[in-house]
């Protein structure tokens, strides 16, 4: 919707004002019997002020809004996107998920949302060797910051406290130092990471 050139903004504002519009190739008017849901990755109220989107057309639009967060706020429903996403293509090959490769979908930060994962699943589906979606299935920008947090953990054999320490630390800068945000991620209790957080300081000590 942001992105709808001034010409187009005035046919469908005529379209929701009168009900009628123009059909393709026809100059005369005709009744429309429409309802209109609109998506948009801009502000519209914003697009207004800057010039850029008509007013009489934001105030005939406006009406029930929903946000919806970014995928990286909504965790939780990443591993049921990818559960929809592999259901889409069970009739070309059934595919799960190995442990591994569910925790670095879920920790990635999904700049692209549910575009970039519908896109990385469409991937893994062609490409993917066996049954079993593997770490290794996935490509290197997915996989990098979740590999920069386990494996050298694993290659000194760090302790799990170790581990979720420089995990918590990954999370609390992906939240933008927010510690609820933080504890809602990990599902932690506030002083469970002040723990986590106090065991690197300790131990630099």
């Amino acid at each position: 919707m942001a992105d709808l050139s001034a010409s187009a903004q005035a046919k469908l504002l005529r379209a929701v004002q009168e009900l009628a519009g123009e059909w393709v190739g026809g100059y005369d008017l005709r009744p429309v019997d429409i309802r209109l849901v609109v998506a948009t990755n801009q502000s519209l109220r914003g697009l207004v002020e800057a010039g850029r989107f008509r007013e009489d057309l934001y105030y005939r639009l406006v009406g029930v809004e929903l946000r919806t967060p970014p995928l990286r706020r909504r965790r939780d429903d990443i591993l049921e996107l990818v559960e929809y996403f592999l259901a889409r293509h069970h009739r070309f090959r059934r595919l799960s998920l190995s442990d591994g490769a569910a925790e670095a979908l879920r920790s990635y930060d999904w700049p692209g949302n549910a575009r970039e994962l519908q896109r990385v699943i469409e991937r893994v589906v062609t490409l993917a060797p066996g049954n079993v979606v593997r770490l290794s299935d996935l490509s290197p920008a997915l996989t990098r910051e979740y590999a920069e947090v386990l494996y050298p953990s694993v290659a000194r054999a760090d302790s799990m406290r170790a581990w979720g320490s420089r995990y918590a630390r990954l999370v609390l800068e992906r939240c933008d130092q927010n510690k609820r945000c933080t504890c809602e991620v990990l599902g932690i209790s506030y002083h469970t990471l002040q723990a986590y957080l106090r065991y690197r300081e300790s131990s630099a000590a």
